[in-house]
């Protein structure tokens, strides 16, 4: 072998290491110390932060509305859905509903943007998006939550590990007594809630 094959041979294990250490970095993605995601309060919200691009937040913030009319928790009773998130409204009835009678949900009170895992090649230094749910201010504690109930944080700003997670439930969850939420799940399945039989409530 000549000096330099030998040469050549080591450049190639030299490249081959640094490949191996480099690709965990970006398929990990964010620690819990690393910022995950963000939470606003509003569409004017876009025009403030800086971490992601106005155009891109203006689009997550209108998918934030779409799921948000599909997946918002529907209360059997009003007075409940109002006090703990107030300014409650009627759902809206799903195509194939057998009833007349109407659930109510709360209106979207925030949203949050999770960060994608790998911020390579994003113009001028903008987080990409990974994905967005519609978030609901719970008056009674104060906390931001999900969709499916789980607590996002109390208050806007940047969310760090798994409070930056934005999967979706199937389905609405569909709150009989008792309350929505993380602290209601640990009295016993969101205070009575169950799924919905279908993803635009009843």
């Amino acid at each position: 072998m000549t000096v330099h094959d030998r040469n050549s041979k080591r450049s190639r294990q030299l490249r081959l290491v640094l490949m191996a250490v480099s690709v965990p970095a970006v398929l990990t993605g964010c620690g819990d110390d690393e910022p995950s995601g963000k939470v606003l309060t509003s569409r004017e919200d876009c025009a403030a932060q800086t971490e992601i691009s106005p155009a891109e937040c203006e689009k997550a913030y209108q998918q934030a509305l779409v799921e948000h009319e599909k997946l918002a928790p529907r209360f059997e009773s009003e007075k409940e859905c109002n006090d703990q998130f107030g300014a409650c409204q009627p759902a809206p009835l799903a195509a194939n509903a057998s009833t007349s009678s109407h659930s109510y949900m709360p209106s979207m009170s925030g949203f949050l943007i999770g960060y994608a895992l790998s911020q390579a090649m994003q113009p001028r230094g903008y987080y990409g998006i990974g994905g967005v749910s519609p978030l609901y201010r719970d008056y009674r504690s104060g906390g931001y939550l999900r969709p499916g109930g789980e607590l996002v944080g109390k208050s806007s700003g940047t969310v760090y590990g798994k409070q930056g997670n934005t999967a979706l439930p199937a389905r609405a969850m569909t709150v009989s007594r008792g309350g929505f939420g993380s602290s209601a799940a640990a009295r016993g399945g969101f205070g009575g809630s169950r799924s919905s039989g279908s993803s635009r409530g009843g």
